[in-house]
C-alpha cells in the first residue's frame, strides 16, 4: 500500500512541471509548422497528449528503488530472531536521502482528491457515453433521396470506402451533423438538414463526416478521452485535448476543400451550419465527433480561404526539428524527476509489547488445539534459533561496536538494536548475495517520539541506510 501510494504520488508531483513543459513545447512546435499542412499539428498534439501522460509514468518508475527498505514498524518485530528471519532487501543507492517527504496527512489530502477527480470525469464519460446511446437509438433511416445518395456515393468514392459501410441516418434531437460508433459508422443528420434542398450545405456535411469515417476519428477521439483521464487534474493537460479537437477539425475541413467541395463553398455552408449548433457548446456532453466540435468558426474560415504552401524541403526540416524538440526534453525530463515518499511513524513501545503478547496467547491457544500446529510452529522456532545462530557466527562487528558506529553519525540514545539479514538462500544458509546487518535505532531529542533508523553492516561496519520515522499519533487522539 505504501509503495503503490508513492508511486502515485511522485506520478502525480512530477506530472505538474512536466505536463506544463510539454505543453509548452508543442505549442512553439505548432507555432513552428504553423504553414504546415494541419495534419502535421494535429498529429503534434497528440504526442503531446501521449507524452503527457507516459512521461510522469515513466518517472514514478524510474525514481522509486527496486525494492524499498522496510522499516522495524512495517515488519512489526521488535526482537532480534523475528527480524533474522525476515528477507530484508535494502538498495545501495542513497535513494531516500534524495526524496521529499510528504506527511501522511498532506499525501492522503493528494490522493484524496486526485481520486475524487478522476470518479468525476470517469462518471462524466460515462455519462457522455449513454447520452450517445440515447441519441444513436433515436436515429431513424432516411427517406429515399437522390441528392443524399448522390452525395454518399460520391463521398465513398472519393475516400475509397466500402459502399454501404456507413450508414446515413437523421434524427430530432440532433441540431448539428455528428458521426458515432466504433465498429459500425453511422452519420447522424439533423431533421431539418436532411429535409433541406441546399445541395451544397448536404455535400458539406456529409463530406466533413465521412471525413470523421475516413480518419476513424470516433475511436480515436474515445481513446484520446482515456488518455486524458489521469492527467485531467492539469490545466495544461485540457489545452492539449482541446488543441486536438480544434486541429482534428481543421484537418476534416482541409481534405473536404482537397478532395469533395471547393473552399469558398465549403466555407459559406460551415457558416450555415454554426448558425444552427447551440451558442458556445453543446447543450449535453457526448462522446460523439462532428462538424461543430470545435468553437473556432473565424480561423476555420480564414484556413480555408488563405491556406499557405510550404517549400518541400523546409517543411521536413522543421518536422525533423519539432520532433526533437518535443522529444529529447520529454525524454530527458525524467532525469531531473522528484521522488516523494511517505513519512514513516514511529509503533509506540507500548502498543509494540502488547502486540508481542497477544501474539504469544495466539500461539499458545493454537499449540493447546491442534498438535500439527504445534509441530508446526516449534519447527519455525527452530528454524529461528538456527538462522540467528548464523548470523552471530557471521557477524563480525559486534554489537556494542554497531551503536558506536551509528551514534557518531547520529548522536542520541539508543532504545533498539537487532540483528538481522537478507538473502537466505536457505534455513541457516546465507546466500552469496546475503547481508547481515543491525537495525540501531537512536531517538531523537527534539521531536518527541521520533527516532533514526541506522542499518549497519555486521561484516565490515559501514553504514548501510540511515532513515528518520516521525512519532505516529495516539489512537486516543484519533475520533
Amino acid at each position: 500500500m505504501k509503495l503503490s501510494s508513492e508511486l502515485l504520488l511522485t506520478f502525480l508531483l512530477n506530472a505538474v512541471w512536466q505536463v506544463a513543459l510539454i505543453a509548452a513545447l508543442a505549442s512553439f512546435g505548432a507555432w513552428l509548422l504553423r504553414d504546415a499542412a494541419m495534419r502535421f499539428q494535429h498529429g503534434l498534439w497528440v504526442a503531446a497528449l501521449c507524452l503527457g501522460l507516459l512521461t510522469p509514468l515513466a518517472t514514478a518508475y524510474t525514481t522509486l528503488p527496486a525494492h524499498v527498505f522496510p522499516t522495524q514498524s512495517e515488519l512489526n518485530i521488535t526482537n532480534p530472531i523475528s527480524i533474522s528471519s525476515i528477507p530484508v532487501p535494502f538498495d545501495e543507492t542513497p535513494a531516500t536521502s534524495s526524496a521529499f517527504q510528504l506527511k501522511n496527512e498532506l499525501a492522503f489530502g493528494l490522493l484524496t482528491v486526485f481520486a475524487a477527480l478522476l470518479l468525476f470525469r470517469s462518471v462524466r464519460l460515462i455519462g457522455a457515453w449513454r447520452t450517445t446511446r440515447k441519441i444513436r437509438s433515436s436515429t431513424v433511416d432516411l427517406d429515399t433521396d437522390e441528392r443524399i445518395e448522390r452525395i454518399v456515393l460520391q463521398c465513398e468514392r472519393v475516400l475509397r470506402l466500402r459502399v454501404g459501410r456507413v450508414r446515413v441516418c437523421r434524427s430530432e434531437s440532433v441540431t448539428v451533423p455528428i458521426t458515432i460508433g466504433l465498429f459500425r459508422p453511422v452519420i447522424i443528420l439533423p431533421a431539418a438538414l436532411a429535409r433541406s434542398g441546399d445541395e451544397e450545405l448536404l455535400t458539406s456535411a456529409l463530406g466533413h463526416e465521412f471525413i470523421h469515417v475516413a480518419r476513424h476519428d470516433y475511436v480515436l477521439n474515445f481513446l484520446y478521452e482515456l488518455l486524458y483521464l489521469p492527467v485531467s487534474f492539469h490545466p495544461a493537460a485540457a489545452l492539449l485535448r482541446r488543441r486536438i479537437k480544434q486541429t482534428r477539425e481543421l484537418c476534416c475541413d482541409e481534405l473536404v476543400a482537397e478532395r469533395i467541395l471547393n473552399a469558398e463553398a465549403y466555407a459559406r455552408s460551415l457558416v450555415a451550419l454554426a448558425g444552427s449548433a447551440p451558442p458556445l457548446r453543446r447543450l449535453s456532453v457526448t462522446t460523439t465527433v462532428g462538424i461543430a466540435d470545435a468553437d473556432i468558426l473565424e480561423a476555420r474560415i480564414m484556413s480555408l480561404l488563405s491556406r499557405p504552401k510550404m517549400n518541400r524541403h523546409w517543411k521536413k526540416s522543421l518536422l525533423l526539428a519539432v520532433a526533437v524538440l518535443l522529444l529529447v526534453p520529454s525524454f530527458a525530463a525524467a532525469a531531473f524527476a522528484m521522488r516523494f515518499e511517505l513519512a514513516n511513524t514511529v509503533q509506540d513501545p507500548a502498543q509494540q509489547e502488547k502486540e508481542i503478547v497477544e501474539k504469544r496467547k495466539t500461539e499458545q491457544k493454537m499449540m493447546e488445539r491442534s498438535p500439527q500446529v504445534r509441530e508446526e510452529l516449534l519447527r519455525k522456532r527452530d528454524m529461528e534459533v538456527e538462522m540467528q545462530a548464523t548470523l552471530v557466527r557471521l557477524a563480525r562487528v559486534t554489537m556494542d561496536q554497531a551503536i558506536q558506529i551509528a551514534t557518531s553519525q547520529t548522536p542520541g540514545k539508543v532504545v533498539l538494536c537487532n540483528l538481522g539479514a537478507k538473502g537466505w538462500e536457505e534455513p541457516g544458509k546465507l546466500g552469496k548475495d546475503g547481508v547481515v546487518f543491525y537495525n540501531v535505532v537512536i531517538a531523537d531529542e527534539n521531536t518527541p517520539g521520533a527516532s533514526t533508523h541506522v542499518w549497519v553492516n555486521a561484516a565490515d561496519g559501514s553504514i548501510i541506510k540511515t532513515e528518520k520515522e516521525l512519532p505516529r499519533k495516539r489512537s486516543s487522539e484519533n475520533p
